[in-house]
Parts: C-alpha cells; sequence; structure tokens
C-alpha cells in the first residue's frame, strides 16, 4: 500500500486579505474615513467628543472611572528573581510623570484612540523615554494600510509617522481592528444620552410638562370662526397655568383629570434616571454601585463594585500598552544593565483592601515559594527598625535556612491569584 504525500504549501508571509487586493485601491495612502456612524450623521470630526465629556453626567463618570485607575499601584513583574534589568526599568518608571500618563493612556477608551508623543533625554549614557505626552486626535488619521498619519496645513493627506519619526509616537487603541483602526469609544456610544440630558433639556422638559398635566377642554359654538378660537385656546392656556382666565358665555369649558401619569418631576428624574443608567453601564458596567438604595443596598453596591474592577481591567490594560512600549523602545535603542533574557514589564494592580488582607497574602506566598519578607518590603508596609525582635522560639538554624531568601511586592503575584481569591471566601 502506497502513502499518499502531502506537501506542505510554501509560507504565505505577506497578508493577502487587505484593501488594496480586495477593493483594488491603487492608493493606500489615502485618508481612511472614520467609521462612526455618529460622526456622519452630524458631519463633525472627533474633536466634538471634547465637548460630549465635558456633558455633567459623563465628565462625572468617565472622572470616576480615571480616579479608579490613578488608586492602582504600579510595579516591574519579571520572570526571574530581582535583577540589575527590573530595578533599572522600575527607577525609570519611577521618574515618569505616570499621574498624567496613565489618565491619558486610558482616555483612549473614551474615545477610541490616544496618540502620545515621547520625549526622548540622555541620561547617564542612556537615551531614555522621560515623558508621554497626549497630544489632539484632530491632528491625526489613519491611511488605507492602517498607517498613522500627522494631519498638517502642508500636507492635508497626512504624513506617515512611522516612517519620518520612528519611536516617537505611541497609539494607543481601545477595541481596534482592521477595518476600524479608530477603535470604539464610549463617547461614541453615549453622544445621543448626552444630548438628552444637555441640549434637549428644555424640550424634554417642556414635553414632560405638557404630556403630565391635566387637560383642558373648550367647546365654541358652531359656526365661530378662527380668530374666536384661538382667543378661547388661549384663554384655556391660562386657565391651566394661573388657574384664571375671561371666557365669553356660551363657552363650555371642562378639566380632563390625567389619571394614567405621574407628576412632571418624577416623570423628569425617570427620564434622567434612565439616561443616566446606561451612561453607567457603559463606563463602569453596572449602575449598582451607584443607584443600590433601600433594603439589600450593601450587596448590590459590593456586587456594583466587583463589576466596576472588571471595567476597571480594560482601562488598566490600555495604560500598561503604553508604558510597556516605552519600555520596549528603551531596550532597543540602549544597552540596559542586566541580561537579555530577563523579562520585565510594567503592570498595575490594585493594593489590598486592608492590613488583614495583605498579611494573608504575603502569608500564601511566603508559604509558595518558600521565601520571607524582606526588609525593604517591611519599610514598604510602614515597619521601622527596631518595631520587631527576634522571637526564641525560632531556632538560629532555621533562621539561617532563609538569611538570604526573600521577596517583595513587586514579585509577580500573578501565579497566587487563585490562592488569594480562594482564600477571600472563607472572610
Amino acid at each position: 500500500m502506497q502513502t499518499k504525500k502531502v506537501t506542505t504549501p510554501a509560507v504565505i508571509q505577506d497578508d493577502v486579505a487587505i484593501r488594496t487586493f480586495t477593493e483594488g485601491l491603487l492608493d493606500v495612502t489615502r485618508l481612511l474615513p472614520h467609521p462612526s456612524k455618529v460622526l456622519q450623521s452630524i458631519v463633525k470630526q472627533i474633536d466634538v467628543y471634547e465637548t460630549t465629556i465635558k456633558q455633567p453626567d459623563i465628565a462625572a463618570v468617565a472622572r470616576r472611572f480615571r480616579d479608579g485607575i490613578k488608586k492602582l499601584e504600579w510595579d516591574i513583574s519579571r520572570v526571574t528573581l530581582r535583577g540589575e534589568r527590573a530595578a533599572f526599568v522600575r527607577s525609570v518608571c519611577r521618574d515618569l510623570p505616570l499621574n498624567t500618563i496613565i489618565p491619558a493612556a486610558v482616555s483612549a477608551r473614551d474615545f477610541g484612540y490616544t496618540v502620545m508623543e515621547t520625549t526622548w533625554q540622555n541620561v547617564d549614557g542612556y537615551n531614555l523615554i522621560t515623558n508621554l505626552e497626549e497630544k489632539p486626535r484632530g491632528w491625526f488619521r489613519f491611511n488605507q494600510a492602517n498607517q498613522l498619519l500627522l494631519i498638517t496645513r502642508d500636507n492635508p493627506n497626512g504624513i506617515v509617522v512611522e516612517e519620518n519619526w520612528p519611536r516617537k509616537f505611541i497609539v494607543v487603541q481601545h477595541e481596534a481592528s482592521y477595518k476600524n483602526p479608530y477603535g470604539n469609544g464610549l463617547l461614541d456610544e453615549a453622544y445621543w444620552y448626552s444630548k438628552g440630558l444637555a441640549a434637549n433639556f428644555e424640550y424634554h422638559l417642556g414635553f414632560l410638562e405638557d404630556d403630565g398635566r391635566d387637560h383642558w377642554m373648550g367647546w365654541v359654538p358652531p359656526g365661530s370662526d378662527n380668530a374666536y378660537k384661538e382667543k378661547v385656546e388661549l384663554a384655556l392656556r391660562r386657565l391651566r397655568n394661573a388657574a384664571v382666565a375671561v371666557i365669553e358665555e356660551g363657552t363650555r369649558i371642562e378639566k380632563v383629570v390625567n389619571t394614567g401619569r405621574q407628576s412632571t418631576s418624577a416623570a423628569y428624574e425617570i427620564f434622567k434616571t434612565s439616561c443616566r443608567s446606561t451612561i453607567n453601564m457603559l463606563w463602569l458596567g453596572s449602575d449598582l454601585a451607584t443607584n443600590a438604595k433601600g433594603t439589600g443596598s450593601y450587596a448590590s453596591s459590593k456586587s456594583g463594585m466587583e463589576i466596576q474592577a472588571d471595567a476597571l481591567e480594560a482601562g488598566k490594560e490600555l495604560a500598561e500598552q503604553a508604558i510597556n512600549q516605552a519600555i520596549k523602545w528603551m531596550a532597543e535603542v540602549n544597552n540596559l544593565p542586566g541580561d537579555d533574557t530577563e523579562e520585565v514589564a510594567f503592570y498595575l494592580y490594585k493594593a489590598p483592601a486592608n492590613d488583614k488582607e495583605q498579611a494573608d497574602i504575603d502569608a500564601i506566598y511566603s508559604r509558595t515559594t518558600g521565601l520571607k519578607p524582606s526588609r525593604q518590603l517591611l519599610i514598604k508596609r510602614g515597619y521601622e527598625d527596631g518595631d520587631f525582635e527576634a522571637a526564641d522560639t525560632v531556632s538560629a538554624q532555621a533562621r539561617h535556612a532563609v538569611l538570604h531568601q526573600t521577596f517583595e511586592s513587586g514579585y509577580n503575584l500573578e501565579p497566587l491569584l487563585s490562592a488569594a481569591d480562594a482564600l477571600k471566601k472563607k472572610h
């Protein structure tokens, strides 16, 4: 029996399903339109969302999300034990203005994308990035090849950023794809809700007032002209608003009580609550944490905060993406201290809610790794020399066995998350 030979086709290195091939485009440098239906319908550019995010209801929830990100702790994770490379990168990140860099990177979740310009300086013989500054999105577009373009007065069709200024601009994108390099921005989804809460306030208020009031009906004698009818209508409006009106004899007036509607203020509150609830869902993943009232509100709020933690994960990844890109570029142009095989990365994490939780995590870490907390870690915890004395029950041999085995909070705790979560469920 002969064995059928199977030949492996040559590996195709280049992408095939691209716009130049499928759509027959000859000029891939042509600007790629923003796919947002909102921007297309109002014939505006992405700059319009700068006004949208200032609408009070959206500004409040967006600020709350950014504040949640800013509360996170940061560190440099690694696969190996603490080395020169990790220590050096940590010192570089410590000198960065992270309080402005992190919120700027996270704003990509609001707008879909963020462009940050790097500032390079020579520090002690190393070419280092000392700042990442957010630049106006309206200055940048993408072309048909999904390349970032800088739009200038002399170059309205844009200049390819990477070709002209390599390692100069970092693009942070939220849920971007080949079809849509501009990403998906929450402001695009919340735009009409913001208009309902802001620009159309008077319209909605007037509509709810008219719809919620009692109605007045008037019957005029047959053959009455339009001028008389308009006069009666005006009198009815005065009667509705001021409860006083002058009406000629022979005209019948009747009030129809509106029993199927709530008060005007209650109806408008329902309208506002609906819009705000949707906005909270978009940014925080839940509105339980802000709207829970009455019986069971504590449990609802706790559930809402847990869902919010999931939403914070998306923002955290954007900040990590920006700073890790900067770290990668610095590693490419410098001979950094330490071993090139040492893997380092910037990451954000939520500090334990209380001292007991932190102590439990430290205890789990100590048992699973065989290491003990270092002096540097205890200082981070707020302890000082002299706060502890040697325990007589610990033998000198046991202390000697772990003397040189220490760990810090900077060591990557990812492998222990499952153990820590299991421990939390017991409390």
